[in-house]
């Protein structure tokens, strides 16, 4: 312990509601701190819990800066009514070699008597931490029995006698949404007349704008600019009530279960008093929680997290940079991270100027590799049909020479009994010809996932291929597609010697 010169102060503290009933109390506590030798007083008016007193924090720094020697109390709760807090300020004045003097415990913590109650206090906030984290997590374990909604919830939702709901609060309404009428609504009471959006139906717009431009940064792009949103200071979607989100925000915002009718519990671990959060396959997940109240539709959590695994893969320069063209992705974003060495096993790098005469290359070649020749991105494009259109064929021509009939969905033969059904009518009638119109459709859509992308996301890797079996399937894909198939179907491209050697499909 180091001895520094330095005043003698006092601290007196009074809540709100002794100062509203008991006012005498603030000059009780000033008078006693004052004969007892105090020079300068530090004063709150807060309850003893709260670790933002600005009195309280100011006299911890003024310590700290050897400004002080000696600190004069009433009593002990005055300071502090946490047996943690308390203790962390006693480490502190010994520490710096400050004195506390409690008056009415008659306690100088520069006396024996006084170091042996520091140790009593030492093992009571131990104790305290214990009894604690016992309160806490005997509270969780009974949530997660009950399936309670977490105490907080993602923007877009709110808290309503344990289970997550959707909040249908009036937020905001935008100009171009203003009837013409808008001059005579201005004395409605009930707002739910106005042509306003909820928080819900802000949260639900920006899913839509997601999935339409498939990245984080160029949806909050597009929603910022269409709400008129700029960058703030506040607390992002807190309870402030500010929309705003980061683009890590937004990323973690869409990958909430939440939003897909799900509660998540147990998704951090503490270490040495750090919250470090868990990988989503160690979390503790119970599904349909709240079903009725998903933000999501049916596939589009699979499809969010499908753009956002091959977003990874292939980085921001995937992207166009137009945010109004018809393609979100560039021509052969897909490739990214799935062109390998033949040779070296290394991962290959995307080389050349021009965008027709880009090529991937070996990373290391002439540097210990000996594969040293590209090869162009269509060139890549072209073996890769060939090779799923040769792996098509394949596999109908086993299932052809298979005596076992191909399995259909249990939709596809429910919906060619109903179109059955509805041929036997012999009658015209138009509304039942526009029913078959639309049955065969569906069945076609069924048959064919390529028709459909959330069809895609629900068809196995086989069925995706044997139902390429032609070229122009595969040639008429867009560059947003080609980014949701082909890396659904594809592990791993080799090139050797300026060719494709092989190709690896996912199983």
């Amino acid at each position: 312990m180091v001895e520094m010169s330095g005043a003698i102060v006092g601290y007196i503290r009074l809540s709100s509601q002794e100062q509203a009933n008991n006012p005498q109390t603030r000059e009780q506590q000033k008078t006693r701190v004052i004969r007892a030798g105090a020079e300068k007083i530090y004063e709150d008016i807060q309850k003893g819990r709260g670790r933002k007193r600005l009195s309280y924090n100011q006299l911890i720094q003024d310590v700290k800066d050897g400004k002080i020697r000696k600190i004069i109390i009433t009593r002990i709760d005055r300071i502090s009514r946490s047996l943690i807090t308390l203790k962390e300020l006693v480490e502190t004045l010994n520490e710096y070699g400050v004195t506390l003097v409690v008056l009415d415990q008659n306690l100088d913590l520069g006396t024996a008597q006084g170091k042996m109650w520091l140790n009593m206090l030492g093992t009571l906030a131990e104790w305290e931490v214990d009894l604690l984290s016992e309160r806490v997590q005997h509270g969780k374990r009974y949530q997660r029995s009950q399936k309670w909604a977490n105490g907080s919830c993602p923007f877009g939702y709110k808290v309503v006698a344990h289970k997550y709901v959707l909040d249908t609060t009036p937020f905001l309404c935008l100009l171009r949404d203003r009837p013409d009428n808008y001059l005579s609504l201005s004395q409605v009471e009930d707002l739910t007349l106005l042509p306003g959006r909820t928080i819900a139906e802000v949260s639900r717009d920006f899913i839509d704008i997601f999935l339409q431009v498939k990245g984080a940064r160029r949806a909050l792009k597009v929603g910022f600019e269409k709400y008129g949103i700029g960058r703030t200071h506040a607390k992002f979607n807190g309870t402030d009530g500010v929309l705003y989100w980061s683009p890590r925000g937004f990323t973690l915002w869409l990958k909430n279960p939440i939003l897909d009718g799900h509660t998540a519990y147990l998704k951090y671990k503490t270490v040495r008093g750090k919250r470090i959060p868990l990988p989503e396959e160690e979390w503790q997940l119970v599904k349909n929680t709240h079903a009725d109240q998903r933000l999501f539709r049916d596939d589009e959590a699979a499809a969010v997290k499908t753009s956002f695994q091959a977003n990874s893969c292939s980085g921001r320069g995937a992207f166009q940079n137009n945010l109004t063209g018809a393609d979100n992705y560039r021509p052969f974003a897909y490739q990214t991270g799935l062109v390998y060495c033949q040779e070296c096993n290394s991962r290959c790098t995307s080389k050349g100027h021009k965008n027709e005469y880009l090529y991937y290359g070996c990373r290391h070649a002439g540097v210990g590799c000996n594969n040293r020749k590209g090869v162009r991105r269509k060139s890549i494009e072209e073996s890769l049909i060939e090779a799923l259109v040769e792996k098509s064929r394949g596999l109908n021509q086993a299932e052809t020479s298979s005596d076992e009939l191909p399995m259909q969905s249990a939709a596809l033969v429910r919906m060619e009994e109903q179109l059955a059904a509805l041929e036997q009518i012999p009658s015209f009638n138009p509304d039942i010809e526009a029913l078959k119109e639309k049955l065969r459709q569906q069945i076609e859509a069924e048959k064919n996932p390529f028709l459909s992308t959330d069809k895609v996301l629900d068809t196995s890797v086989e069925e995706l291929i044997r139902t390429g079996n032609n070229l122009g399937i595969w040639h008429l894909l867009n560059n947003d597609e080609k980014v949701e198939i082909y890396r659904k179907l594809v592990h791993k491209i080799y090139i050797q010697d300026g060719k494709v050697s092989s190709i690896i499909f996912n199983q």
